[in-house]
């Protein structure tokens, strides 16, 4: 079994295995404990500056080249894997808590992110089940799952072998990046979340992938101030996020350019909450040089598109 560990971490076993891994797992913590050490070398291995063992070196790239997950849906694969390693923390009881922000169990998210994902392998041909409605979105197909039995023990590995699914069938049959990088993002806050109400230590994405849900955010700001009718056409925002992960981002809020009006500067992860619903855009730390008051309609604006 400690031979697939390292395949299971990065999603290289087929369904049949990553089945046996996941039963061994409930029930042996040193395999748990040697899967929270190759988690945390294969997030490394994305940082240049990463230098882990050779021993768990070897055990990562061994596998990770029999089915590599494409660029654009590393992020999402890593954000996963984190919030798999996290559940497998969760004692019965945890999954009934309710998760402030949305309302729901800790059972409930993870319905509601296998609802979401289903629309993903509907889109790669992957058999759904129920079948997906030609005019399904988030929120209709969640209300579909949410609506059938659901316990742990089937809502875990269904959501979970759909997501590995989707990775291995994402080497032949590509799907638009954006796509990916946004599975990431929620996978990513919701992850967050059920940390939060657990008690839970969720290590940040790593420094890669970070920049990835963040270029991801950064261009949905235009989208979303045009939502919140705060564009001023001609206007340019510079947004400076600071930290691992982060960038500088020139954003045109409509034709034409007439170069940057106005700048905001803040932490990379503080701004990806922010536009992920999770900060109150007053409350948050930002500097703000240029045209304040469209930078404040910014900030406002930018929870507008936030996942459920």
């Amino acid at each position: 079994m400690t031979s697939l560990l390292a395949a299971w971490t990065v999603h290289a076993c087929d369904r049949h295995e990553a089945r046996s891994v996941d039963a061994h797992l409930r029930t042996c913590e040193t395999c748990r404990a040697e899967v929270r050490v190759l988690s945390t070398a294969a997030e490394g291995l994305a940082r240049s500056d990463a230098q882990p063992s050779k021993s768990i070196r070897d055990k990562v790239l061994a596998v990770a080249g029999r089915q590599p997950v494409p660029s654009y849906a590393q992020a999402y694969a890593a954000a996963v894997s984190a919030l798999n390693a996290l559940l497998h923390e969760l004692d019965a009881h945890q999954w009934t808590g309710v998760v402030a922000h949305d309302q729901w169990s800790v059972l409930d998210l993870v319905i509601h992110l296998t609802a979401t994902d289903n629309l993903v392998a509907d889109k790669l041909g992957l058999h759904v089940h129920p079948a997906v409605a030609p005019d399904a979105d988030p929120d209709s197909r969640t209300e579909v799952l949410l609506a059938m039995p659901r316990k742990r023990d089937r809502a875990w590995p269904g959501w979970r072998e759909q997501a590995h699914a989707i990775c291995n069938e994402l080497v032949t049959r590509p799907l638009p990046a954006d796509l990916m990088v946004s599975r990431a993002f929620e996978t990513w806050i919701h992850a967050r979340d059920i940390a939060l109400v657990t008690q839970k230590n969720l290590p940040p994405p790593p420094p890669a992938h970070m920049h990835t849900i963040a270029d991801f955010a950064a261009r949905l700001l235009p989208h979303a101030a045009e939502c919140r009718r705060v564009v001023r056409p001609g206007n340019v925002v510079r947004l400076v996020l600071s930290g691992n992960g982060g960038g500088i981002w020139s954003l045109p809020l409509g034709e034409p350019d007439l170069g940057v009006t106005v700048e905001m500067t803040m932490d990379v992860t503080e701004y990806c909450l922010l536009m992920g619903g999770r900060r109150e855009p007053r409350a948050v730390d930002v500097m703000i040089r240029g045209d304040v008051e469209l930078g404040y309609d910014l900030l406002d604006a930018g929870p507008t598109l936030a996942p459920r």
